[in-house]
């Protein structure tokens, strides 16, 4: 049964074939607000309302518009960043070489060490973006998402996406460069 099937017999009155839905979108939906909000109860409790939200809003969804999961990932980046908004975070303090660095737990991107010491730092760069900035650069180079879907994902033009992932690749960039350069001068 194609996606524009279940969805017409739901809103027709068939509330069961919402359970369709609910199996083909629940583990990626998860694994999308996992990686804005990061804590996992926190994402499982989202993905729920973002379900619930669905469910209620189906009729105004229009595949002319937004791929189905497209506009999942639009209210679920919404309801992230309300819960984000809402929420305070969680600030933990390293003291390295005697210089106080501040890092936010929500902002720690991936965790797993990698053998090229760039891919590190690129990583850390990306974790310290605003969760906004992250999203978009996890949207475009992680999800391979075109930027009509981000932008229809994030709610702003597809020219805005292109002007703030530009911006971002650059932000990122001086990053990199500036922990290159403080590694290097430590060195000498």
């Amino acid at each position: 049964m194609t996606e524009q099937t279940v969805i017409q017999q739901i809103l027709n009155g068939n509330t069961g074939a919402f359970r369709q839905i609910v199996e083909a979108y629940s583990d990626k939906l998860f694994a999308f607000i996992g990686r804005i909000v990061k804590q996992p109860m926190d994402a499982e409790e989202i993905a729920e309302d973002v379900l619930v939200k669905a469910y209620q809003h189906l009729a105004e969804y229009r595949n002319t518009q937004a791929s189905f999961w497209t506009w999942l990932c639009s209210i679920a980046y919404n309801e992230s960043l309300n819960h984000l908004r809402k929420a305070k975070p969680t600030l933990l303090y390293l003291d390295d070489d005697a210089n106080t660095v501040l890092i936010s737990e929500a902002d720690n991107l991936l965790t797993e060490p990698d053998a090229d010491p760039r891919i590190d730092d690129l990583k850390q760069a990306i974790a310290r973006l605003s969760t906004d900035d992250r999203t978009l650069i996890e949207l475009y180079y992680y999800d391979d998402k075109p930027i009509k879907d981000i932008a229809y994902i994030v709610g702003q033009s597809e020219s805005n996406v292109t002007v703030r992932l530009h911006r971002i690749r650059k932000i990122l960039y001086n990053d990199i460069n500036k922990s290159l350069t403080n590694e290097n001068a430590r060195r000498i």
